[in-house]
């Protein structure tokens, strides 16, 4: 009498081999990792705040130009405490707590347990999401490391709790972080570059370390990685498109030293940082020495030129009754600054045949500037910076449209014309 075959057995002979294969890539992905060790947080280890006054100094100096206090600390709340909001697709994840708060922030954190996030991501508190840039900080050499612990340290605790991250499907599921860590996280050390003399070394180490630059200008793959193969190739990132940075971008476009200048607030070309970039200048690079600035440009202007972004291979045009509103509208509310040829005033306005907003493929930045308007932080550099008249109470959405469709039809790269539905998506504050 013949045996039956139970029900689950030809199930389980064909999942089988599929659980193999996840099996075996997450052991490729845990080996990338560096093993178990970087999930291994470290402990006993007692909490010595260094105090060397020079330390600190370093750290403090490290703190600001990797603006540590814009991401960690919520508007209006106090600095260091975290509890800012970053959303995406994914949902939304809140800063840590940095003061030395033993309740709440990281007032019983041996430096050990400070390093090891800092570098791996993974604290106490879990794995991090990949929001903190622990890829970057995992170049800055241990002395660095130890400054900015020692900064931290010297700080008043604030006694805030982190609020709880809101996440979406499929970030929400059990796992996620640490499936993502597995699938994208490739840990590497900075080495130097033979060949290459110091002043690029420095800008390199800044731009890849505390700077984390490809956070916001580094173009974006799958769950929102970072593409290694187009470090800095432009992304938009909080409503805003953070704009290419390789020679391509930046060559024939700006002249040598002016990057460094608008890094430390001033301006390149009458051009001051606005939207999220403002944000930046005004807390965080405006504090580069000079040194450092200049390292960071000669870096950029280093890097090889990147394709521009797929577009569709569908040439269409605005209709020229479109046009000629928008021509009408950029002749009585943008001339008088800018130029009948866009070429602004020298020393006073920006030109726009060669702005980023007007020559990129993303039309984001153009639609929010003339609804919104836009003005760069007051630095030593640029005191008194020149402010542009917000537009989203004077024209609606149309309007709009029509507007940005004629500067970028004349002075940009021609991709396919906005539409009003765009308009409302991307600029916000518009009448309908």
């Amino acid at each position: 009498m013949s045996r039956r075959i139970p029900r689950w057995l030809p199930a389980a002979a064909l999942l089988a081999p599929l659980l193999m294969l996840l099996l075996s890539l997450a052991l490729y992905g845990l080996v990338q990792q560096g093993g178990l060790a970087p999930f291994g947080v470290p402990t006993g280890e007692a909490r010595v705040v260094p105090t060397d006054p020079a330390l600190v100094e370093r750290g403090a100096y490290l703190a600001r130009i990797g603006n540590c206090a814009g991401c960690h600390t919520a508007t209006g709340g106090e600095a260091y405490a975290g509890g800012r909001a970053f959303s995406s697709d994914y949902g939304t994840v809140y800063s840590s707590n940095l003061t030395p708060d033993p309740a709440f922030g990281i007032g019983d954190w041996s430096l050990a347990e400070f390093a090891h996030a800092m570098r791996h991501g993974v604290s106490r508190n879990g794995i991090a999401s990949p929001v903190f840039p622990y890829a970057n900080f995992a170049q800055l050499p241990e002395r660095d490391i130890q400054a900015l612990f020692a900064y931290l340290g010297q700080l008043t605790p604030v006694a805030r709790a982190q609020p709880e991250a809101v996440m979406a499907f499929p970030a929400n599921l059990p796992g996620a972080l640490l499936t993502w860590r597995l699938l994208y996280h490739r840990p590497a050390e900075l080495q130097p570059v033979e060949g290459m003399d110091a002043d690029w070394q420095r800008g390199r180490a800044l731009v890849n370390g505390i700077g984390h630059c490809a956070m916001c200008h580094g173009r974006r793959g799958r769950f929102a990685s970072l593409a290694a193969d187009a470090e800095l190739g432009g992304s938009r990132i909080s409503g805003w498109f953070a704009p290419p940075l390789h020679a391509g971008s930046l060559d024939g476009r700006f002249e040598p030293g002016s990057i460094a200048t608008y890094l430390r607030g001033g301006t390149a070309h009458d051009r001051g940082g606005y939207g999220a970039m403002a944000d930046v200048i005004a807390t965080s690079t405006r504090y580069l020495s000079e040194d450092d600035a200049q390292g960071i440009e000669t870096y950029l202007r280093s890097l090889p030129a990147l394709p521009l972004a797929e577009a569709s291979s569908h040439r269409l045009r605005a209709s020229g009754e479109h046009l000629r509103e928008g021509r009408a509208l950029y002749a009585q509310h943008c001339a008088d600054c800018h130029g009948d040829e866009g070429r602004g005033e020298p020393g006073r306005y920006p030109a726009l045949v060669d702005s980023a907003a007007v020559i990129g493929s993303d039309p984001v930045n153009l639609v929010k500037l003339v609804a919104l308007g836009a003005i760069a932080p007051s630095t030593p550099l640029n005191p008194r910076p020149h402010s542009m008249p917000p537009s989203a109470h004077r024209l609606n959405a149309r309007e709009i449209a029509a507007l940005v469709n004629d500067i970028r039809e004349r002075w940009g790269s021609r991709p396919r014309p906005i539409t009003p539905d765009e308009v409302r998506e991307l600029g916000g504050m518009v009448r309908r």
